[in-house]
């Protein structure tokens, strides 16, 4: 036998068994149904991440999108009208103020109802204890006072409450707007001034 004709054999019984032999752990596993049931499960989510990454869904969520938006003005909320919807009572509305806008939160009274984690902010402005990431009474204005302008924030709270603003406009109903109370001294005035007409 010369040279070519050796390459040109089939393989040997030897090649084929080591073949097998490397084929034998997919063998066993794809004989146990649990295991089958795993790789199954593997490869449709697999499948369902490629196709869910290439296809065109929804527009993401971005900062412009809300800052665009108008806001249904159904009602205005004076700080002291806000507390009202602080969720104790449970047949009541949940409400936070967030930038100016007052959320219906009731769905996550979890969350914002008595005993939860944010529960200072139900019927308030969370909106300084959003951007300095505090969830304590003493970033909660006084509820006669004027509504917080926020101006002593620095970039990083800025930052940060522009994305809690975000989140909260992309998962609750706006109701209205924060407004600050009427000033006593602007309303008497008003009133003197109509009598002296």
């Amino acid at each position: 036998m010369d040279r070519h004709e050796q390459q040109q054999q089939p393989p040997s019984a030897d090649t084929a068994q080591s073949f097998l032999r490397v084929f034998e752990p997919l063998s066993r596993t794809l004989e146990n149904p649990v295991a089958l049931g795993f790789l199954g499960l593997a490869a449709f989510f697999i499948i369902r991440s490629i196709i869910v990454s290439y296809s065109k869904g929804p527009e993401r969520f971005s900062m412009k999108s809300v800052q665009q938006a108008s806001v249904p003005a159904q009602r205005d909320f004076t700080p002291r009208e806000l507390a009202a919807f602080d969720g104790k009572d449970e047949g009541t509305a949940l409400y936070i103020a967030v930038k100016g806008v007052v959320y219906d939160v009731s769905k996550s009274r979890g969350f914002y109802g008595p005993g939860g984690a944010y529960a200072n902010f139900s019927g308030r402005d969370a909106s300084r204890g959003l951007a300095v990431s505090s969830f304590g009474t003493e970033v909660l204005k006084d509820l006669d006072e004027p509504v917080d302008a926020l101006d002593d924030l620095d970039q990083t709270e800025v930052d940060s409450l522009d994305e809690w603003a975000g989140f909260f406009a992309g998962k609750y109903v706006p109701v209205g707007r924060l407004v600050n109370p009427a000033e006593p001294a602007a309303s008497a005035s008003a009133s003197e001034s109509k009598k002296d007409a």
